[in-house]
């Protein structure tokens, strides 16, 4: 998570990471609107975007970003053996969950403290068929996803990076 204060020079993979960052998030939001009608495709769309934001995000601390890239890529390689796919969503909604506290920290918006629970709520229902209930949390999850990409669409690039001295290898 970047200092907005300091400006340092971003090279043209800086841009595109964090390009593909906020696409991703977008995406997911997207992705969430349409999971609890179209769960296939939204449900791959969503491990995508979870790898492409789980892959580009820009954590100082190598712990946090490794967790969330963990469950990023584990998503995708679960998806791909083709086992319990709901296994492969609940590792892509983990990512976003860790993405939207991530965000919460970046622009204080409490609202985005509820989108874990938005997001393990669709799960839980989808798992244990509640498709009514599912719908409910999967459209709360959306906006909450919307909300936070709109905001992070808002920022100049370089707040997604700041000091870059401080990563940690």
């Amino acid at each position: 998570m970047a200092d907005p204060h300091i400006q340092s020079d971003l090279d043209g993979l800086d841009k595109l990471t964090v390009l593909l960052y906020r696409c991703a998030l977008t995406l997911s939001a997207a992705a969430m609107s349409i999971v609890a009608w179209e769960a296939e495709f939204a449900t791959s769309a969503l491990i995508i975007a979870a790898l492409i934001a789980s892959s580009t995000v820009h954590v100082y601390d190598k712990r946090f970003r490794w967790l969330i890239q963990g469950s990023g890529l584990f998503a995708a390689i679960w998806l791909l053996t083709g086992l319990w796919q709901p296994l492969a969503l609940g590792a892509a909604l983990f990512t976003f969950s860790a993405l939207a506290i991530k965000e919460y920290f970046c622009f204080q918006l409490k609202a985005l403290l509820m989108t874990p629970v938005a997001l393990a709520g669709f799960w839980f229902c989808l798992v244990f068929n509640q498709p009514q209930i599912s719908m409910v949390f999967s459209m709360s999850g959306a906006i909450l996803l919307a909300v936070a990409a709109f905001s992070k669409w808002r920022m100049p690039l370089h707040y997604d990076i700041g000091d870059k001295t401080r990563y940690q290898i």
